[in-house]
């Protein structure tokens, strides 16, 4: 989740600023905001759900669905990368558990209960707030959103060995090995998406989403596996190149899977087909589990390879979006939550709730990271860096 760190100047890998891959962090946490603005209005269970729902909604995020978590993943995966060309694996540890523990254990305590209080009411309760929080511990706290940032706090210390191991001389030349392979033959780049796949067919019959990270191992396993693939394609700047390079290929792709997986699942592609002809087409496709890791891999990919042909400034924007990210993400849900719950008894339709929902969630996530960031006890606990001495 903390924003990626410049490469030093005249690094064998990269010597310059990836902007790109910047904006795309912004935008893919954006993005977040929308989803789960629409989470409370689609027919999936979630941390409140509103009555009414919608199914052209519902289809959209669908498709956002499979890959835009693959994608902040590889995005936190490119960011350990980058931090690392700054920093020893002792700094970086420590770098992690100030940037992500600290703020997690204080979202556990202070910005998650209201979430959960909510989710008690919607269920009946009529304890007072002052009531409710002393039975949350008694229960256990639900980790809510920020299971993300403890699932990369883990990935990124049990991963310290893997990263030493890749960034000394052998790792180096089994890392270009496998970039040399890719250029030769780029086709091998889709073989990237098989672990994924084989999550999905062995390990998500067992192991259902908990967000809890013990028995979670699919969940795991899944975000593990782009948060790895981020982290070796921004440790060699050919890969980059090579993903950038193809990025209207792996669209393609993607885009051709997402309509397989439409199919596989049952949506109106196949509705009126007689259920032979729809078994056949579910075992054509590789049921389930084949179009949607070929579906993540190329829109995930795709969308790094547009950001980094097309995106190539900075400037003020981009940094105070960049440090706007981490605290947007703590509170922005606690918030949509709030204000999908305050907007129940209404009538109003489903798109002018979403619209409400999204716009507040973004204003008050804007109101309580300018608050924080000028507040030096604050700050810490939202994940931002202390202030520079004036």
């Amino acid at each position: 989740m903390p924003r990626n760190d410049s490469p030093r100047p005249g690094d064998a890998s990269t010597s310059q600023r990836e902007y790109g891959l910047d904006w795309l962090r912004v935008c893919a946490f954006g993005l977040l905001i929308l989803y789960h603005s629409g989470m409370a209005y689609v027919s999936w269970p979630w941390t409140i759900n509103d009555p009414q729902h919608s199914q052209a909604l519902e289809t959209v995020m669908l498709f956002f669905n499979r890959w835009r978590l693959p994608l902040i993943f590889l995005i936190s995966g490119a960011g350990v990368a980058f931090s690392l060309r700054r920093r020893s694996l002792g700094q970086f540890a420590g770098e992690r558990l100030r940037r992500l523990l600290i703020p997690f254990v204080f979202a556990m305590l202070v910005t998650l209960p209201p979430q959960s209080y909510i989710v008690w009411r919607t269920h009946g309760s009529n304890l007072s707030y002052i009531e409710f929080y002393p039975q949350l511990f008694r229960y256990g706290p639900h980790p809510h959103h920020m299971w993300f940032v403890a699932y990369i706090l883990v990935y990124s210390l049990v991963g310290i060995p893997l990263f030493t191991a890749l960034r000394s001389d052998a790792g180096r030349r089994l890392l270009d090995t496998l970039v040399n392979r890719l250029e030769q033959w780029p086709p091998l780049l889709y073989l990237l998406s098989v672990p994924a796949i084989c999550v999905g067919l062995f390990l998500e019959p067992r192991w259902p989403v908990t967000l809890t990270l013990f028995n979670d191992w699919a969940n795991f396993c899944h975000g593990l596996i782009y948060f790895l693939l981020g982290f070796l394609i921004a440790s060699e700047r050919r890969f980059l190149d090579l993903v950038t390079r193809r990025r209207l290929e792996l669209l393609l792709v993607g885009l051709a899977c997402a309509t397989a997986y439409y199919a596989a699942i049952g949506t109106r592609f196949t509705d009126g087909w007689p259920a032979a002809a729809r078994a056949l087409f579910g075992a054509a496709v590789g049921g389930v589990y084949l179009p949607t890791g070929l579906l993540t891999l190329g829109m995930v990919l795709a969308v790094l390879g547009f950001a980094r042909a097309h995106v190539h400034r900075g400037g003020p924007w981009l940094s105070y979006a960049n440090e706007a990210v981490y605290p947007f993400y703590i509170i922005h849900q606690t918030i949509t939550v709030a204000v999908v719950y305050a907007m129940l008894p209404l009538t109003i339709g489903v798109w002018p709730k979403f619209a409400v929902a999204a716009t507040a969630t973004f204003v008050g996530s804007w109101l309580v990271f300018e608050g924080v960031r000028r507040v030096r006890l604050l700050r810490p606990l939202f994940g931002l860096k202390k202030l520079r001495a004036k």
